[in-house]
């Protein structure tokens, strides 16, 4: 019974120890923590340099302010998450990677939307880009060089947004390099199997269905330099790749190329 007593004694003076060294422990801890939250919120970690890449339309002081970075705040604080979901509503804007550099540094990398194409709705026009996202509505047809695409209603309008999912827009759209736009000034989608372009001098193109454009269009431009001097010309019927024609008013096919067959009046 004795020896019962003193064990239990013993266990007893053995807990206050336990109890101190917790609290040693947690005021470490808590010490440390502090310590390291304090460090972390010093002038060292202040952001000093915000660096943009990728951007051609938009200026750096415009992207910095809508991503809500500013000098001076703390590193640890920028949320890179925030910072891409600001940007990337921007409809120019087709993505963003936000790079973070110990210990006080940002770097942003934009892609943006290439202007493309203009498209005609009931009363203004809306620029697009290569995958149809409009970039920005109610623009003046004198403020950008580029073909006109007409003959489709818009599913919607707003910038950032497709302004229509029909295939044969994607297929004009992916034909539409630098060479087409200086060629082109009008592609009328009304009709999706009889597509119809017009060039810069007003002559129209019977493109037919949309399948195999960029040949048609290749052709055409091959046609249209090989009879750059020939005038009177009604239209080039490239609807079929095996049999285009080019119409002519008053023109005899002797006079023009014999590769080129006419079409007859």
């Amino acid at each position: 019974m004795s020896s019962t007593k003193t064990r239990r004694k013993r266990r007893v003076k053995k807990n206050p120890r336990k109890i101190i060294k917790a609290l040693r422990n947690l005021l470490i801890i808590t010490t440390s923590v502090l310590a390291f939250y304090y460090f972390t919120q010093s002038p060292f970690f202040a952001l000093k340099e915000i660096e943009v890449k990728g951007n051609k339309q938009l200026p750096q002081t415009e992207l910095i302010q809508k991503s809500g970075l500013s000098l001076g705040i703390n590193y640890f604080d920028i949320d890179t998450g925030l910072v891409t979901k600001r940007l990337s509503s921007i409809p120019v804007i087709a993505s963003v990677e936000v790079k973070k550099s110990l210990p006080n540094r940002m770097e942003i990398v934009v892609k943006e939307r290439e202007p493309l194409a203009l498209y005609c709705t009931q009363d203004s026009f809306a620029v697009i880009d290569g995958q149809g996202y409009c970039l920005e509505n109610n623009v003046s047809i004198q403020d950008y060089d580029l073909p006109i695409i007409t003959g489709l209603t818009p599913d919607v309008l707003q910038p950032g947004e497709k302004v229509s999912n029909k295939e044969c827009l994607q297929s004009v759209l992916a034909v539409l390099d630098e060479d087409v736009q200086q060629l082109i000034s009008e592609i009328d989608l009304a009709q999706e199997n009889s597509l119809i372009a017009y060039t810069r001098q007003g002559i129209p193109l019977l493109l037919g269905t949309p399948d195999q454009l960029s040949e048609k269009i290749k052709m055409a431009v091959s046609y249209l330099n090989l009879l750059a001097t020939v005038e009177g010309i009604e239209y080039v019927d490239i609807r079929s790749l095996n049999a285009p024609a080019v119409k002519c008013e008053g023109k005899n096919i002797e006079k023009i190329e014999n590769s080129i067959p006419l079409a007859e009046n």
